[in-house]
């Protein structure tokens, strides 16, 4: 399955946006309309699709801390995968290609995302990527990290 990671065009941007979750799931994650509006009007935000061949079936939108006092430091905040799309490995490779090309920045240090507490799916998910939980943001979400390794000599 050839899984990547494509800018948010005029060409795909309603199908990214019509991308949906289970009811169930719903209450954890972002229209997807919204976070591509807001996307573009945050000049440290990138949404992408991803993408199986040419297919939208997920999103996923991060941020440059620099704006926070913190260049080397990213936030994936927006990430969700098409209900008729999971279970499939394709959360995981898009996760993987994102995380792959934020650790490839050149003095990249931390990368967090944020989930409800309690949501079990979410904290194994990302615990399976090799990120650690941290503890609460001010805003009540459980904060999860991983810290880059160093390719200081």
């Amino acid at each position: 399955m050839n899984v990547s990671l494509e800018a948010i065009t005029k060409d795909n941007w309603d199908q990214v946006a019509r991308l949906t979750v289970s009811d169930a799931q719903r209450q954890f994650v972002a229209e997807n309309a919204y976070s591509i509006a807001e996307s573009l009007f945050s000049e440290h935000s990138v949404a992408r699709a991803i993408c199986v061949g040419d297919e939208p079936v997920g999103f996923i939108m991060y941020e440059s801390l620099a704006y926070e006092g913190t260049p080397r430091d990213y936030n994936i905040y927006r990430f969700m995968v098409d209900s008729d799309f999971q279970h499939c490995g394709i959360g995981r490779q898009g996760m993987r290609l994102t995380l792959d090309a934020l650790l490839k920045q050149e003095g990249a240090q931390r990368i967090t995302v944020c989930y409800v507490p309690g949501n079990a799916i979410a904290s194994d998910f990302y615990g399976s990527l090799g990120f650690r939980e941290v503890g609460l943001s001010s805003g009540g979400e459980m904060i999860a990290e991983i810290i880059a390794q160093s390719t200081d000599a």
